[in-house]
């Protein structure tokens, strides 16, 4: 069903660029307070999770679907597997809910993350753990225990199955979900890693500390194969792009940094936010990326434009950053909230970009 409905986006998305740009659905979280510590949603913009210091996570749907649970096993039993509708059959229609909450953690959630196929969700806390919850049965399955501090940030990986953690002890960890103990464990950071991310291939991951610096591993051999520094404070936001050759980071600066993985280098700040930067997305085809941040604006950049200039400058790997810094004006437009910092950006599978933030706080 899944692979149907990325099907029918599939042919329903619409390239973006210069002279298309895209539409946005922009969800406020009301009532909140300073409660919202981090939030996602599904890559298909069904779900919108969000983690609050209250230790509760609180899961929307983004559509007129209302999220179920499945049948007890007594009525489970009682199905014939045969039936070509069995799925419907095992959900139970009676208790559906527009929202759900998930308890179990005993500290602020700083990290959540959906799975490929929206079954599971991720979750770190300041009590030390990841816990891995259950999407059809809305129960917490596995509590992974090895950081020594908070965890601030977690991930899936986009094949599934596998996931990072960033903790203040100073370490991140690559994870399956069948085993309780971590597969490696990347141990560089002079401070806290705050923030994990997968590259697309899956075969490396990029963290962000608050030591100011992002640094590119290798997942098979545990090795650090990157080092990326010239942020001036913490860093919030870390965005690979769709085809693997950039990744995007930001933070307290205020400016979008764009580095060149191949080379290992520099090659773009993106000014023009006035307070700290917390999100970004590529758009489908990798036209344009959208970044967010407390100062409540959503702005659109020419990243086509952006890679074609790179494409030109003779760019040569060297220690001292041979290559151009590109610092002129990629914005192409800005959207600006009423009152909600942005928080989360994401292009769906039809390239329409959703963003979250807790309304009131700008």
């Amino acid at each position: 069903m899944d692979r149907m409905n990325a099907t029918k986006d599939a042919r329903k998305c619409v390239e973006l660029g210069a002279e298309r740009l895209p539409s946005i659905c922009f969800y406020s979280i009301l009532n909140s307070g300073s409660e919202v510590t981090s939030m996602e949603i599904a890559e298909d913009g069904s779900l919108l999770a969000v983690g609050l210091s209250s230790s509760v996570i609180r899961v929307w749907s983004l559509t007129q679907d209302k999220l179920r649970a499945l049948k007890s096993a007594e009525d489970l039993d009682a199905i014939d597997c045969s039936a070509e509708d069995i799925y419907e059959r095992m959900m139970d229609n009676k208790n559906d809910a527009d929202c759900r909450k998930l308890r179990g953690h005993r500290g602020p959630v700083y990290g959540v993350s959906f799975s490929s196929e929206r079954c599971y969700l991720i979750s770190g806390s300041e009590d030390r753990t990841v816990r891995l919850w259950s999407l059809l049965t809305w129960s917490n399955l596995v509590v992974y225990k090895a950081h020594c501090g908070p965890v601030w940030s977690a991930q899936f990986s986009p094949q599934g199955h596998y996931f990072l953690s960033g903790s203040h002890d100073r370490s991140a960890m690559f994870w399956s979900t069948e085993h309780h103990q971590p597969l490696r464990m990347f141990v560089d950071h002079f401070s806290d890693v705050e923030l994990v991310s997968f590259h697309p291939n899956c075969n490396y991951v990029a963290t962000a500390s608050a030591d100011r610096v992002v640094r590119l591993w290798d997942v098979v051999d545990g090795g650090c194969k990157r080092i990326f520094s010239g942020h001036k404070g913490s860093i919030h936001c870390l965005r690979f792009s769709h085809d693997g050759r950039f990744l995007v980071s930001a933070g307290v600066d205020k400016i979008v940094h764009v580095w060149d993985l191949a080379y290992g280098q520099l090659v773009a700040h993106l000014k023009g936010h006035r307070d700290t930067v917390y999100s970004a997305s590529f758009s489908r085809e990798g036209n344009l990326l959208a970044t967010g941040g407390l100062d409540g604006y959503v702005k659109i950049w020419n990243f086509h434009k952006l890679t074609r200039d790179v494409d030109h400058d003779d760019v040569t790997v060297s220690t001292g950053g041979g290559g151009t810094i590109h610092e002129e004006n990629y914005e192409l437009t800005s959207y600006r909230t009423k009152s909600t910092p942005v928080l989360y950006l994401q292009f769906n599978r039809r390239n329409i970009l959703l963003g979250a933030g807790p309304y009131g706080q700008v």
